[in-house]
């Protein structure tokens, strides 16, 4: 196995949660990095695809499937910036869509052009998760603010200097998510995430926000 091994812990708490284990469909992961959240999905008998702008980490992804013991559903995994939108590089419609570890990265303009794109591809009454951070987190104002709550970090412990990061409120988050995606809010469930982390030998502390629910089953007007 390339890169991390187990899925992320509340990639797995959702999974469970909603009976993903008792279904089978198809998942699209933003952000896919090594494939290690797709992976479970995968061995539960789920159709994957993961897109990510790392062509190591693609190239992890697709050892890592390739090793597998056994003869499983098709994956498919895509060299792609989410920075760029979709760009008509989909052609299945998908049941989840993961969301877990990439939209602070991208600017809110294009993350909200991102999760449009997106929506095309997502059936009714599909899940979304999406893990965003918040203005709690230890990254907030380490940089050069370029936009509301949007820094260009210079934060080398964490391994992501002149990366762009934004900050969220969950509110902000949920009404993107039901905007973009048409997410029925009656079924958003949130949870908040602090936790610490040793990076370069510094405490780090974390604040994320994990928000899932399902596009809504019939077309809704947001006007």
């Amino acid at each position: 196995m390339r890169g991390l091994l187990f899925p992320d812990v509340y990639v797995t708490r959702f999974f469970f949660k909603k009976g993903c284990h008792q279904l089978t469909g198809n998942v699209l992961e933003l952000g896919c990095g090594n494939g290690n959240n797709l992976m479970l999905f995968y061995h539960f008998g789920w159709n994957v695809v993961g897109i990510d702008k790392d062509p190591v980490a693609i190239q992890d992804a697709l050892h890592n499937f390739a090793a597998e013991q056994f003869t499983g559903p098709p994956y498919d995994f895509i060299l792609h910036d989410l920075s760029d939108g979709l760009n008509n590089l989909l052609k299945d419609h998908f049941d989840v869509l993961l969301i877990p570890n990439s939209l602070y990265y991208l600017e809110r303009c294009r993350a909200e052009s991102l999760l449009t794109d997106a929506s095309e591809f997502v059936k009714a009454g599909a899940y979304v998760f999406l893990r965003g951070r918040t203005l709690h987190d230890f990254r907030y104002g380490r940089g050069q603010q370029i936009d509301r709550n949007t820094f260009l970090l210079n934060t080398e412990e964490t391994g992501e200097k002149d990366l762009i990061n934004v900050f969220y409120s969950e509110y902000e988050l949920v009404e993107m998510l039901q905007r973009c995606l048409a997410i029925d809010l009656a079924t958003v469930e949130i949870l908040h995430v602090d936790y610490q982390n040793l990076q370069q030998d510094m405490l780090i502390s974390n604040s994320d926000v994990v928000i899932w629910g399902r596009k809504h089953n019939h077309p809704v007007s947001l006007d």
